[in-house]
């Protein structure tokens, strides 16, 4: 069964989240801006996802909700997060 793939940045949701496929992944915060995109491999979805709640090792100031699509390799999720990066210019990509 797959995961979720949106919700609040907490544990909960974390925990929930689609972990099966490579990612492409949006960090919003309070009023739904992209603060942050990352991609990520098959299996650590969740673990990298962690890392930018706050307190974790990454934390993104601000950040509130994530984005999660999945991708079908990892090399077409960065891609994607290139592209996204290049359109949105996320204020922590920088």
């Amino acid at each position: 069964m797959a995961g979720k793939k949106a919700g609040n940045l907490n544990k909960t949701t974390i925990a929930e989240l689609a972990n099966d496929k490579a990612a492409v992944y949006k960090i919003k915060n309070a009023k739904g801006d992209n603060v942050y995109t990352g991609a990520v491999a098959r299996g650590k979805v969740q673990e990298q996802i962690a890392k930018h709640m706050r307190g974790g090792e990454e934390a993104i100031p601000g950040a509130k909700s994530v984005q999660l699509t999945q991708k079908a390799t990892v090399a077409e999720a960065r891609k994607s997060a290139e592209r996204i990066i290049k359109r949105d210019k996320p204020k922590y990509n920088e």
